[in-house]
Formats: structure tokens, C-alpha cells, sequence
């Protein structure tokens, strides 16, 4: 029960983003991906911006400021992988 407490406890502490900052994420995010493949085609490029709403709303929503911050200062997708836990 106390660790259901603390998990309470961090989640109502945790800053949420703005919406500008969860559309630069997103911008940031589809960037990424489509920097991750050696020729990106018309359906990653489709694919990503389809998904672009949905991970604003998952951002506002779920996300917090400093996800957002970790993701934006990364260069890779294996960067968010391997340091945006």
C-alpha cells in the first residue's frame, strides 16, 4: 500500500507540458524517425505525421516536462532509447 502511495504522490508532483511544448516534441519526435532510416519513404513520412496528434495528445495527457526535455535534447532515436527511460 505505501508504494501505491508513492507512486500517487510522484505522478501529482510531476510537471505536465504545455501543448507548444508537446507540438515541438512531436515535430522533434517525427524528425527523428524519419532521420532513423537510411531512405525514409512517403509511408514512414505518412506513417509519422498520422501519429503526430496522437503523441501530442499521449504528451499533454501522460507526459511530463522533463520527458519532453530528455527527448528534445536527443539526436537519435537510439539516443531517446538509450537515455529517455
Amino acid at each position: 500500500m505505501a508504494t501505491l502511495g508513492v507512486s500517487v504522490v510522484l505522478t501529482a508532483c510531476t510537471k505536465k507540458p504545455s501543448e507548444e511544448q508537446c507540438d515541438a516534441f512531436a515535430d522533434h519526435f517525427v524528425k527523428l524517425l524519419e532521420e532513423s532510416r537510411d531512405k525514409p519513404d512517403s509511408r514512414i513520412k505518412k506513417l509519422a505525421n498520422d501519429q503526430r496528434d496522437k503523441v501530442i495528445s499521449a504528451c499533454v495527457s501522460d507526459g511530463s516536462v522533463e520527458e519532453v526535455e530528455c527527448v528534445m535534447a536527443q539526436t537519435s532515436i537510439a539516443d531517446v532509447e538509450a537515455n529517455c527511460k
